[in-house]
């Protein structure tokens, strides 16, 4: 609010900044629209030459996920009798064998849980 009789001196100030602008936001914009302009002739040029060298489309190159090609999953079958054994003997806690083997503890436990299953499957 601003003091004194006039309530709102934007329009005087020229400061009035819900005016519509009616003209063009740019000034150099009259550049690209006429074909005589030298910006517009500039890119037609520079359309024209990129045409002529675009022969073949460019390579199609497949999406793949972020990491190495071949990444070392899991610990090899060999090892897990003995991280049964660390876990179900020893009382060795998961993490820290994930850690020894720089897995995660979810990936021990995979190895157990896989262990049951085949006890199960055999019994049955």
């Amino acid at each position: 609010m601003v003091p004194g009789p006039n309530k709102n001196p934007g329009n005087d100030r020229g400061t009035d900044r819900n005016r519509r602008v009616s003209a063009t936001l740019s000034p150099i914009l009259y550049l690209f629209l006429a074909p005589s302009g030298r910006l517009y002739l500039k890119v037609q040029d520079v359309l024209a030459h990129d045409e002529a060298h675009d022969v073949s489309p460019p390579p199609i190159v497949s999406k793949r996920r972020p990491g190495p090609k071949h990444p070392k999953y899991g610990i090899p079958t060999e090892h897990w009798p003995l991280i049964i054994h660390r876990v179900v003997e020893q009382k060795e806690p998961l993490r820290s064998i994930a850690a020894a083997y720089g897995v995660s503890h979810e990936t021990i436990r995979r190895i157990l849980l896989h262990r049951y299953q085949q006890r199960g499957q055999q019994e049955a």
